[in-house]
């Protein structure tokens, strides 16, 4: 938990080791002590937050640390999720973007496009591609089990 608390706040994984001088300096006993595991690093700013224990030591401005890598992640993070389910979109908007109403009817928006071109849905005049809610809650209770 405190780990999302901390990305929330901003706060980034420390990508690099600090230098056991910074453990004897703080008399981390985990460290010290021989645990297995290297406790986690959070950076923000020059301030460094360790989460590797119940101590939780915050650094302003250390020596011994590295200066942080970038991040580099393999993929740009998918977009977020819906805060309502298939059947409350339906019920409270009457029209339906494609990636809406792909939602709703667990399809991709290829599927949505496919569904347009063969006619069992209608697209709105008009851009971004809009359906009826009405027609995707028709196709919806038509799908086979």
């Amino acid at each position: 938990m405190d780990i999302v608390m901390l990305t929330r706040a901003g706060w980034r994984p420390y990508n690099a080791v600090p230098d056991m001088s910074v453990y004897e300096k703080l008399g981390c006993t985990a460290v010290l002590g021989g645990r297995k595991h290297r406790p986690i690093w959070f950076v923000r700013d020059d301030v460094f937050c360790c989460v590797g224990c119940a101590v939780h030591c915050t650094l302003k401005r250390p020596t011994g640390f590295p200066l942080p890598l970038p991040i580099k992640y393999p993929q740009m993070p998918p977009d977020q999720g819906y805060y309502l389910t298939p059947l409350e979109m339906l019920e409270r908007h009457d029209l339906l973007n494609a990636k809406q109403a792909a939602y709703c009817l667990n399809v991709s928006e290829r599927t949505i496009y496919n569904l347009i071109a063969e006619g069992k849905l209608v697209r709105l005049r008009g851009n971004p591609v809009r359906v009826r809610s009405a027609e995707v809650k028709a196709l919806r209770e038509d799908f086979d089990e």
